[in-house]
């Protein structure tokens, strides 16, 4: 369902750029759909470069998810960020026909490497030529709002888990 490829196979630890190629295979008759992106700490990432919509939290709305979606998305490094494996979450999410919400997620590895070693790193053309494609078209059109996205802090809620305050002053009952 969810396809992600790299232009280059590492990003340099510090000053670094890549680019993200997430493509998404047809839904069924779905409703609304958006992707997330979650970024470990020291990556950041500009407004998609495929001209979807997105909100102030990074969301990008997929219209139609009827048809193959390709999303690029630019990421970087500012500041030295520690070298090894990361991993970036992407989340394909949308509604079914019931109303039902659903929730896809897919791992990915980013090698963060020193600028010496980002000469071995693979380089994926087909990712480079959809790319500079990319950016010739939008250099015609109008100049799109740079918006940086920082990395998003995952909470996971334990629905088992209680606080003493909870186990002290919890009620049990039946509610009917």
């Amino acid at each position: 369902m969810i396809k992600v490829r790299y232009a280059k196979s590492a990003i340099e630890n510090e000053e670094g750029m890549n680019h993200l190629w997430i493509q998404l295979a047809p839904v069924g008759q779905v409703g609304k759909a958006h992707i997330q992106l979650s970024l470990p700490a020291g990556i950041h990432r500009v407004r998609n470069l495929s001209g979807f919509d997105e909100d102030q939290t990074g969301e990008i709305f997929i219209h139609n998810p009827r048809y193959v979606s390709d999303v690029f998305i630019e990421v970087f490094t500012r500041e030295p960020v520690s070298c090894g494996e990361k991993t970036i979450t992407v989340a394909f999410c949308y509604n079914d026909e019931n109303g039902s919400v659903t929730r896809v997620e897919h791992f990915i590895r980013l090698m963060v490497v020193t600028d010496e070693e980002i000469d071995n790193a693979f380089i994926d053309e087909e990712v480079v030529s959809k790319i500079k494609e990319l950016q010739q078209q939008n250099e015609g059109s109008k100049v799109q709002d740079s918006i940086e996205y920082a990395p998003t802090k995952f909470i996971r809620i334990d629905p088992n888990h209680l606080s003493e305050w909870e186990k002290k002053y919890r009620i049990e009952g039946i509610i009917q």
